[in-house]
């Protein structure tokens, strides 16, 4: 395929060549993705709204919806090697994709400068603990240098992010083990004093699913962009669909679903522990009486773990999709201006509202998964042209009826919000999501149906 003002080298089809992620990198980058930060906090803020055994069901529920997204959306890259910000023309037209990628960015870059930010504040809190109070560093300085070397590894690929997982991962799983136990060893409390702390029930159990799986229904959405890269099995082509699925549903139960579990109950017993959700003040709060070197390589864990997490989860999908928005960018140009829009947006300043920010994201990212889903498995039977992705000619600028129906639905889970003023923000995510689904093929149906008529019309 040669390439034209629709394409580079970095958004062409993967070819078998160039797929090399095994399971066990597969799951790494996974388990190096959901040992993050942002699970930390959301579990640390999710009580007292919800009582702790209600938010551990609530884990699991949000973690097996995005995990059989993740499988359902990842095939087109699984099969067909494109990413997600192309398939996007497929549903949306060449200049319609702008919109639901341009909504797809925001919590890419959201999570990128909000993540640094915390690595960076590790980093100063690591310095004044290492040299004394009067070396202290710039913070706006180190998050700038932080980002830096975050960018340097992301634009070596998938397999670079892979690698550095191996080293995060076990710091990460040591970190955890040592809070939990400290914890609650300085409390005095057990397991079960934890799962019996008393609750004010302000969150309702679909809100905080919502919040959770609002986390990761962004990386549904870019599941693509990871299938492209899984190495696949001789004879690929004649196995039946969940005998494809294999490595991805292994992986994805081990990476996201034991491990993204834990986190977020790590969170979650900090929070009720401490009072705390960042996860750098746990650290303060937590090892306070022990020796620096502890403190410190507390500290460094929540570096590495931020890490791991931004690059895979974060930059390389901004990446892609500033990339599709204009083709003639590099990979690692590419990489860089979304690295600079993530910190001058500045999220640090909204730390204190992520659960509300990420259920607000689903309600708009839910009507674009699902009209990837009704395109791909209802409208098109899993068939794509390829080369009519990539051919102007051949492509619609705009597509009307995902136009609409991701304007109807992300109204209708608004509306949803608007008139259950207290528990409609918690159903407005599937609100959104189903009725997508159900519309977009109707819609397209009717389309079709027209044009049919238009075409007997012409041939009269």
């Amino acid at each position: 395929m040669s390439c034209n003002t629709l394409c580079n080298d970095a958004l062409r089809p993967t070819t078998d060549v160039q797929r090399n992620l095994s399971f066990w990198d597969y799951t790494l980058l996974w388990a190096g993705m959901t040992i993050n930060i942002g699970g930390f906090a959301v579990g640390g803020q999710l009580y007292p709204g919800l009582s702790p055994v209600s938010i551990i069901l609530a884990v699991i529920v949000a973690y097996s919806i995005v995990s059989a997204l993740l499988v359902l959306n990842g095939d087109m890259g699984l099969k067909y090697g494109v990413p997600f910000a192309i398939y996007l023309r497929a549903c949306f037209g060449i200049k319609g994709a702008i919109i639901p990628s341009v909504i797809r960015a925001i919590p890419c870059f959201f999570w990128f400068g909000f993540q640094t930010w915390i690595g960076a504040l590790a980093v100063q809190k690591l310095m004044v603990i290492w040299f004394g109070t009067d070396f202290t560093v710039n913070l706006h300085l180190l998050i700038g240098l932080f980002a830096i070397l975050q960018v340097w590894n992301a634009v070596g690929g998938l397999k670079s992010m892979a690698r550095f997982a191996w080293l995060a991962i076990p710091l990460m799983v040591i970190f955890f083990s040592s809070t939990i136990m400290w914890l609650l060893k300085t409390h005095d409390s057990s397991m079960t004093d934890i799962l019996s702390a008393p609750a004010q029930n302000t969150y309702s159990f679909p809100f905080a699913v919502a919040g959770i799986a609002g986390v990761w229904i962004t990386m549904a959405l870019n599941s693509a962009d990871l299938g492209r890269m899984i190495r696949r099995p001789a004879g690929f082509e004649k196995k039946h669909f969940w005998h494809r699925q294999k490595l991805t549903i292994g992986g994805q139960f081990l990476g996201l679903i034991l491990v993204g579990s834990l986190v977020i109950m790590v969170g979650m017993v900090s929070g009720i522990l401490t009072g705390e959700w960042n996860p750098v003040d746990v650290i303060i709060k937590t090892f306070h009486d022990t020796s620096p070197a502890i403190m410190g390589a507390a500290l460094l864990t929540i570096v590495f773990a931020q890490w791991s997490t931004n690059t895979t989860a974060n930059l390389m999908p901004a990446t892609y999709i500033v990339m599709a928005l204009h083709p003639t960018l590099t990979f690692r140009r590419a990489t860089v201006i979304s690295a600079i829009i993530g910190l001058l947006i500045c999220p640090w300043l909204f730390a204190e509202k992520l659960i509300p920010f990420q259920v607000a994201c689903s309600v708009l990212l839910g009507p674009i998964i699902g009209i990837m889903l009704a395109d791909y498995y209802l409208v098109r039977r899993r068939t794509i042209d390829i080369d009519a992705l990539y051919d102007e000619d051949n492509q619609a600028a705009w597509r009307l009826p995902a136009l609409l129906t991701l304007l109807v639905s992300a109204g209708a889970g608004l509306l949803t919000v608007i008139l259950i003023p207290e528990q409609g923000i918690g159903y407005s995510f599937y609100t959104a999501f189903i009725l997508s689904v159900v519309m977009y093929p109707l819609v397209m149906r009717y389309e079709r149906q027209d044009k049919g008529r238009v075409k007997l019309l012409n041939a009269h």
